[in-house]
This record gives C-alpha cells, sequence and structure tokens, in this order.
C-alpha cells in the first residue's frame, strides 16, 4: 500500500471524477467508463451487476483509475471493447494490472470493504500503485463533457429504450458541435451510430 497520495494531483476532486477503469482476470483486459466517488482523502466506486468490470473487481479485487482525456476512449469503451494494444501489464508487488498506454496518469487500487446488493456493488479504493506520463494541466472543454454526458444518456437509452434519454444525447450534442474539437465531435458520431 502507497503512503498518502494527493489525489488532486492525479485529477481526482471531491465529488465524481469521470475515469475509465481497467481490471482484468488473468491477462483478458477490459476497460469501461465509471464515475470514481471522492469523499475527502476516501476514493469508492459503484457498480452495477453484470458487466465485465463487476465480474472482474469480484474475482480479482483490485482495479487501475485511468486518467484521460480522450473522448474517443470514453465512446469506444463504452460500446465496445478496447483493442489488447491499448493496455499494458504492469506488475505491481508480483500482482498483473491493466492499464490504458496513453491514459495521462493512472492509480491501480486493491478493492476492499465491498458491499454487495441485488444491483449493485459499492467498495472501497485503497492505492498500491500510480504513473504519471503527462501533465494534466488542460483548461475544461464543454464539448468533451457534452459527450460524458451523451454516453451517460446513451447507455440509459439502451437499458430502457426511454425517448427521453434520446432528447438529451442531441441537446448534448449540439453542445459538442458548438464548443468540441474535432475529437470531441468524432466521438458524438460515433455515440450516434451506437444507438
Amino acid at each position: 500500500m502507497l503512503n498518502k497520495i494527493k489525489y488532486d494531483n492525479y485529477g481526482i476532486y471531491d465529488g465524481i471524477s469521470e475515469t475509465i477503469v481497467t481490471t482484468n482476470k488473468g491477462w483478458t483486459p477490459n476497460a469501461a467508463p465509471m464515475g470514481i466517488i471522492r469523499k475527502k482523502d476516501k476514493l469508492f466506486v459503484r457498480m452495477f451487476k453484470g458487466s465485465n468490470t463487476y465480474n472482474n473487481v469480484l474475482s480479482e479485487k483490485t482495479l487501475v483509475v485511468n486518467i484521460t482525456l480522450d473522448p474517443l476512449v470514453f465512446v469506444n469503451s463504452t460500446f465496445t471493447d478496447l483493442d489488447d494494444s491499448d493496455f499494458e501489464s504492469v506488475n505491481i508487488g508480483g500482482r498483473n494490472f491493466a492499464a490504458l498506454k496513453k491514459a495521462q496518469c493512472w492509480i491501480a487500487f486493491d478493492c476492499t470493504n465491498t458491499k454487495l446488493t441485488s444491483e449493485a456493488l459499492v467498495t472501497e479504493l485503497v492505492p498500491v500503485g500510480t504513473r504519471m506520463n503527462k501533465p494534466l494541466i488542460r483548461a475544461p472543454n464543454r464539448g468533451f463533457c457534452g459527450v460524458i454526458e451523451a454516453c451517460i444518456h446513451a447507455t440509459r437509452y439502451q437499458l430502457t429504450e426511454d425517448e427521453k434519454y434520446l432528447k438529451l444525447i442531441k441537446a448534448y450534442g449540439d453542445i459538442v458541435e458548438k464548443c468540441g474539437g474535432e475529437a470531441e465531435k468524432e466521438a458524438m458520431k460515433l455515440i450516434y451510430e451506437f444507438l
């Protein structure tokens, strides 16, 4: 276990930070967008039953939180499996963790104090390793935020087929078109293709 980590240095602030969580079972890596909950200096994650991430965390009791501002990674990991070439295997204390090669930074965690409900699990995250690949300084981009929100509503639409989510996706798509760069606009096009 690591000494106290300054989570702010890794882009994780109080509230919910949008990240890409990577897990593995043996060497079968998986990536999924996931909000990391920070309350003071404790981190938690809540994940719903039935996903590969959920099953891997139950099995391995580890995960990696990857920080990236690449909107295409958020969209592709929401709707498809990333290529094995997008991952790297990192050995920490004799255990292998799957991390994203192009993440700006990542923190590997043990999952402890896991609570299960009929729908989800909530687990506390205890850091065991970190890597900083690039500095995190960047002004927020409304287009990037729009992509994240559209991904969330797209997954809800896929689960419920409720038309209100299509309206929300369109509203965020308008923001992406007005405020986003080329990467955000390409990511938004992919979301529409996956619907």
